[in-house]
């Protein structure tokens, strides 16, 4: 598959109705974290995204590419946007559903599906174009593993409170 830095497309649209929907909703839906845990929790979404980004889209492992190609532009950054409101909504859900401990693995397990079929649509719209070998499958791990490292810290910073 090839593609070339063009004009605004279906990627661009579908990212840019992610974000106002995503960022809509954060906006209605009642606080239930403090404005300095929200602002971890978007930092953290934001790191992990940005590191995932520039590790494994880029050389030596040159995964994947973000919307129209390899070199970044303004709407590679708009992607971005997506990532703090699906964390804090990961975070949101775990406290209002005040699962207990024997439930987590599958809170997170269900988090997961819903990450890889939103990563699939992206992937299917153009926003993430997969090469040298990478498959969906392998975000699993990736997914799994952080939104197990959030809730770690979720219940950390709780524990001190």
């Amino acid at each position: 598959m090839s593609w070339t830095e063009t004009g605004f497309g279906l990627n661009d649209y579908c990212v840019l109705v992610g974000v106002i929907i995503t960022w809509g909703i954060y906006f209605f839906i009642p606080k239930v974290f403090t404005k300095q845990f929200r602002v971890l929790i978007f930092l953290f979404s934001l790191t992990v995204a940005s590191i995932m980004d520039n590790s494994f889209g880029v050389t030596p492992f040159d995964y994947y590419d973000i919307m129209d190609g390899p070199k970044y532009t303004g709407m590679d950054l708009v992607v971005y946007l997506l990532y703090p409101p699906y964390g804090y909504f990961f975070l949101y859900f775990y406290r209002k559903l005040c699962l207990s401990d024997i439930y987590i693995v599958f809170y997170i397990s269900i988090a997961t599906i819903i990450s890889i079929c939103y990563e699939w649509l992206l992937h299917n719209v153009g926003v993430f174009h997969y090469k040298n070998g990478y498959q969906i499958v392998y975000s699993i791990c990736f997914y799994l593993f952080f939104q197990s490292i959030l809730i770690i810290y979720y219940r950390l910073v709780e524990f001190k409170h």
